[in-house]
């Protein structure tokens, strides 16, 4: 396969994602150019990005950063948190992005048709990763597992630079199995949100956890898998149920890493798709959130 020509990639948000998207695409020979707070931008125009990683290596790169967009580009990928997304979108005006692709990262479905609205004259094209990585410090990214791996649609896409290629050519795992939209969303959210909530509430690693409530990582499965039907998403509820099974008993949630932290959770980008898809309301789902918040309230 030959390489993806160069071309103009910005990047919203300077998290784990972003930070580690940048470095990857940067060293691909791209221009990437990375959308963050002025503080981030400040210290990654300064000392640069880096990544740390068993698979890629140590990687560094000079990524030029700035709190707005201020040309056009070719890609834009969105990697931001769904509890900052709207503000977010402050950084990357429309005018700048008629015919681009936009890429959101982001867990959840709903987000879609939020970007489509908001950036009318480009090509929204819904990705999903899986990657257990951290940003340890403005610049700095930590990518603490084997995978990265990238989930998009199968199918015809108009929009000039294939956001898969992109991926594949700076070294990265690229999914298309996936038949639609609806389908490559609720698969990940299919696992993810019996993952978070599960180890949110209990705070504590997948390991411990579902050892100790086996029966409600099963429950918040099934309740998922109903609703990604309701939602007209093919998903597997026996594999996703297997997956959970079979995670390194020491893995966790981004969702329990933010709630030690005392930041922002993402409970309605997880849980909210399932209380409002889910054919019976899902009660499990429901008294699990209902407990993260109010443990989250009594801090």
């Amino acid at each position: 396969m030959s390489p993806v020509p160069e071309k103009r990639i910005a990047i919203l948000g300077a998290g784990a994602i972003g930070g580690m998207l940048a470095v990857l695409l940067a060293d691909a020979g791209h221009q990437v150019t990375l959308l963050a707070s002025d503080r981030t931008s400040t210290a990654v125009n300064v000392h640069g990005l880096t990544l740390h990683s068993a698979r890629y290596g140590e990687r560094r790169a000079r990524v030029p950063a700035r709190p707005w967009l201020t040309a056009p580009v070719d890609v834009l990928f969105v990697a931001v948190k769904a509890p900052d997304l709207l503000a977010a979108l402050t950084r990357a005006p429309a005018a700048l992005l008629p015919g681009a692709a936009v890429v959101p990262l982001l867990n959840g479905v709903d987000h879609v048709p939020l970007l489509r609205a908001a950036f009318p004259q480009a090509a929204v094209v819904p990705m999903t990763v899986a990657v257990e990585a951290a940003r340890v410090r403005p610049g700095v990214v930590e990518h603490r597992s084997a995978f990265a791996d990238y989930a998009i649609a199968a199918g015809p896409r108009s929009v000039a630079t294939d956001p898969g290629g992109l991926l594949r050519d700076a070294g990265l795992d690229v999914d298309d199995s996936a038949p639609d939209e609806a389908t490559l969303l609720w698969r990940k959210l299919s696992f993810l949100a019996p993952f978070a909530l599960l180890t949110t509430s209990a705070r504590e690693p997948i390991g411990p956890a579902r050892e100790a409530r086996p029966q409600l990582l099963d429950e918040l499965v099934a309740e998922t898998a109903a609703a990604a039907a309701a939602g007209g998403a093919v998903t597997d509820r026996d594999a996703a149920r297997k997956r959970l099974h079979g995670l390194p008993a020491g893995m966790r949630s981004s969702m329990l890493n933010d709630a030690v932290a005392g930041a922002a959770l993402e409970l309605d980008a997880i849980a909210g798709p399932v209380l409002r898809s889910a054919p019976d309301g899902a009660p499990v789902t429901r008294e699990v959130v209902a407990a993260i918040t109010a443990a989250q309230g009594a801090r």
